[in-house]
Formats: C-alpha cells, structure tokens, sequence
C-alpha cells in the first residue's frame, strides 16, 4: 500500500470527526494533487476540490455532507488501482460513507 494511502487510513483510524479541518484540508490537497491527471478520476477530483473548499471555509457540515459521494467514487477508482491499493483503497471508501 502507497504512503499516501498509509497516512490517510491512519488518520482516519480515530473516527472522520476527530480530525481537525486543517489537518483534514491538507490530506485532500495532496489527494488532489495526486490524483489531477488519473484518467477516471476526474469526478473523485471534482469531490475533492469542494471538499477542500468545504474545509477551509469551516463548513464542516457541507463537508460531511460531500463524503458519501467521495467514498462511492473511491470505490470506483479503488476497481482499477494497482492490486496493493485496492484494500486500502476499499477501507477508505467505507470510512467515508461512514
């Protein structure tokens, strides 16, 4: 599993509420920056920038609100990910449709 993906469970493995929005902001730029580009991942991409935008405003509920739709587009993306991910990848979507 990437490092990446490794910081990301790790961060989550307290709960998605006991992280703090800049904390959480950070984590979803790197996200971003790593995935512009991916072919299939322009809508993950899409949810992230409002994400981003979400956390950095302190609009913690439109926030949450956006996590399902991310966590049904990680499972996506988590189908054509290289075979070290997909668990990972798997994980994070569950954590996010909480």
């Amino acid at each position: 599993m990437n490092e990446q993906l490794q910081q990301t469970l790790q961060a989550l493995s307290g709960g998605l509420t006991s992280l703090d929005a800049s904390t959480a902001a950070s984590n979803v730029g790197g996200w971003h920056q790593t995935l512009s580009g991916v072919p299939g991942a322009e809508t993950l991409v899409g949810h992230l920038e409002k994400l981003q935008t979400a956390l950095k405003s302190g609009d913690l509920a439109g926030a949450a609100a956006l996590l399902p739709g991310l966590g049904s587009e990680t499972e996506k993306l988590a189908a054509h990910a290289p075979e070290a991910d997909k668990a990972g990848l798997h994980q994070l979507a569950t954590a996010l449709k909480g």
